[in-house]
């Protein structure tokens, strides 16, 4: 032994807990009483010294000096706390705080990665190779637990995985969201197929990517031929700042002018035209008093349109408008459409699909207009597969997105105003990691 001093035992402070006490009435120490250790040391002699602090309160070593009392010693081999390598002070603290249980699983998961680093960092020095089962052995745990905590150390900065209360609920976390990075990255590549770059005003999701931009330079950069599904509500160009319907209901978050949006959807309708796969569908949310204009423009550009319009009917819909000088709003219209296949080939709907269906309207957490996602899910469904793309040039409150997802297919959204878009980012953040079950 090198490194140590005799210190009088009875100088040594000893704090005894519970545990301590218990174990020294049952007279044993890892399955050997303290009359064996104490042959052992008469022997032998003592192979690992106690340990103390500097004001002389013992360390490690309780059962040692109970053994050399036996043995009818004054005075022990020991070393100061304060003066052992940096690694050996490392794994006494967390030998005596893991046998008390008194550090948190965060803290425990800290004090474990610091000692495998340093133990490799010694290893290598050595020039010798250092492993998790290594760790686990010198620290006396099971190599599975060190192998999870050293996993649970990498997420030590994601709020999602400190921020639970037990170690096993951390570790469902942490798998999720490695599960979700795996995703992500591949939704990442993904987009950049269909010739989209994800930039800093847009985020990716395991199940697609959203935008915060204007969708026209969304889609000039885009692949010919690379959706199968456009489900969307543009701007109506019913002046809502001026209409009787909306005028206290819904605070302006864009220019919703005829002079402006109908401009707009007019360079909109070609590009929408050129980015679906031929034979796909689309759905398009309008204003029933201008179906004549919207069904025009949409032919112009190439388009196959269903002349009679879907309707969502609002059942137990609250009233929103004047009910003594207009009728109560009960129904939103939309076409349907799809692009023509040059060979003539026709997607057909996967089921029955109604034309109308009454679903009530939503309570706008998301969206002052937000579409009920039952309804998109129902035509999402009927007009697409399994991992197909769904596209979104007006994103809105986000309802399509979300119902792209819980359909298994893969979505892309643009929506231009940045408050929407944030609560887009949320509602699709709180969906995705809620398919984590935990259990505390």
């Amino acid at each position: 032994m090198e490194d140590y001093i005799e210190v009088p035992i009875d100088q040594i402070i000893v704090k005894d807990d519970d545990r301590q006490r218990k174990e020294l009435e049952d007279g044993k120490i890892s399955g050997a009483t303290i009359a064996e250790l104490a042959e052992s040391i008469k022997l032998r002699g003592l192979i690992n010294p106690i340990v103390i602090y500097r004001d002389n309160t013992l360390a490690t070593g309780r059962r040692r000096i109970e053994a050399f009392k036996l043995l009818g010693r004054s005075t022990i081999p020991t070393r100061i706390f304060e003066t052992l390598p940096l690694l050996e002070r490392k794994e006494l603290e967390f030998d005596e705080n893991h046998k008390r249980k008194q550090l948190t699983w965060q803290e425990e998961v800290q004090a474990i990665q610091e000692i495998h680093s340093l133990r490799e960092v010694s290893a290598k020095e050595s020039g010798e190779e250092w492993s998790t089962r290594k760790t686990a052995e010198a620290l006396g745990l099971s190599v599975g637990k060190v192998s999870e905590d050293l996993m649970l150390a990498n997420f030590t900065s994601n709020e999602r995985v400190v921020g639970r209360p037990s170690r096993r609920g951390a570790i469902t976390t942490a798998k999720r969201e490695r599960e979700l990075e795996l995703l992500r990255e591949l939704a990442k590549r993904r987009s950049q197929e269909l010739g989209i770059t994800p930039a800093e005003n847009s985020t990716t999701f395991g199940s697609g990517i959203i935008h915060n931009a204007d969708c026209r330079d969304i889609l000039k950069t885009m692949e010919p031929d690379s959706v199968d599904l456009i489900f969307m509500d543009p701007p109506w160009a019913i002046d809502f700042e001026h209409s009787s319907q909306w005028t206290s209901k819904w605070v302006a978050s864009y220019d919703d002018t005829v002079g402006h949006v109908r401009p707009m959807l007019l360079e909109v309708f070609p590009l929408l035209f050129k980015v679906m796969k031929p034979a796909s569908h689309f759905y398009c949310f309008f204003p029933a008093q201008e179906l004549e204009w919207w069904i025009t423009q949409l032919t112009k550009v190439g388009f196959h349109v269903r002349q009679r319009p879907l309707i969502w009917f609002k059942t137990g819909q609250p009233s929103i408008s004047d009910p003594y000088s207009t009728f109560l709003s009960t129904y939103e219209t939309f076409i349907w459409g799809a692009k023509p296949d040059p060979d003539g080939v026709r997607r057909l709907l996967s089921r029955a699909t109604p034309e109308g269906l009454g679903i009530s309207r939503q309570p706008g957490l998301w969206h002052e207009n937000e579409k009920p996602v039952e309804l998109v899910e129902t035509y999402i469904e009927a007009s697409s597969v399994v991992n197909e793309i769904v596209f979104d040039p007006f994103s809105g409150g986000g309802s399509t997105l979300v119902a792209a997802f819980n359909t298994g297919r893969y979505f892309i959204g643009v929506e231009g105003d940045p408050g929407n878009y944030e609560k887009i980012r949320r509602r699709l953040t709180e969906l995705e990691t809620s398919k984590e079950v935990i259990e505390e």
